[in-house]
């Protein structure tokens, strides 16, 4: 697949840069951090890494994205943080998103709280987060890093540019549970299976479920520069007998 980024945000409470740095060497499992370079000799990875100073609005940011998976002593913790690391990495494939899971997992051990995903809003407690790296499935690690959003009249995936796909929407004239029913299904297929997908094909999520028409299209949702932009674009998941187009909400 073609690169893209993945943006991940860890916040800790450690007393200074040098502190991070020695608890990154000393705690994190191989991981060494060096000005702006976080690098696993061990496993030849290297990632970009920024640090900032407290950010009085983290906490209200982490409870909105936690989505009520973070407890309310977790996220006093991230009120009460001191420095927030953001790694930013390029992306080719699947094992480059399982290395940023690792080194998470490696950022946590040297004092980080908890993970909060820059490309899909979403944020995960340590504990979730530890569980994730050793889970083989699929769906754990698309479920960490791809949120579903609905908005006006339509439903639409937010974060498969980090798997270098495109995104899916569909009409809210489908039932919340339905519309995610079927972007899930979609999203799981194409990420699994990576099919050759085409303008006017169809799918479904089973033989009793509605027929849907696919288009391609780009991704209108967002600017450019906005993390959540998708550069692999759009898929319009459409009922056969539906007419006309409904995402112009984002024109």
């Amino acid at each position: 697949m073609e690169k893209t980024q993945i943006v991940i945000g860890i916040p800790g409470k450690w007393k200074s840069r040098t502190e991070i740095i020695q608890a990154v060497a000393s705690k994190s499992g191989g991981y060494l951090m060096a000005g702006n370079i976080i690098h696993n000799a061990q496993k030849n990875v290297g990632f970009q890494v920024e640090v900032y100073e407290y950010d009085s609005n983290l906490s209200e940011t982490f409870k909105y994205a936690c989505r009520g998976s973070i407890s309310k002593e977790v996220l006093v913790e991230v009120d009460n943080h001191t420095y927030t690391l953001y790694v930013i990495t390029d992306v080719k494939d699947i094992q480059d998103v399982k290395n940023v899971v690792d080194l998470g997992v490696g950022l946590l051990k040297a004092g980080g709280i908890a993970v909060k995903i820059e490309n899909s809003g979403l944020a995960h407690s340590k504990e979730d987060w530890l569980e994730l790296q050793n889970n083989p499935e699929y769906f754990p690690l698309y479920s960490h890093f791809v949120t579903l959003i609905g908005e006006g009249n339509v439903y639409y995936s937010c974060g498969m540019q980090v798997f270098g796909l495109p995104d899916v929407i569909t009409s809210s004239q489908l039932s919340p549970e339905d519309a995610a029913d079927l972007i899930n299904n979609f999203n799981l297929y194409n990420l699994v299976e990576r099919p050759s997908i085409k303008e006017g094909e169809t799918f479904s999520v089973g033989q009793d479920t509605s027929v849907m028409r696919i288009a391609i299209m780009n991704d209108s949702r967002y600017d450019e520069d906005n993390l959540f932009y998708n550069p692999f674009g759009l898929i319009e998941l459409r009922e056969k007998k539906e007419k006309g187009k409904f995402w112009n909400i984002f024109k």
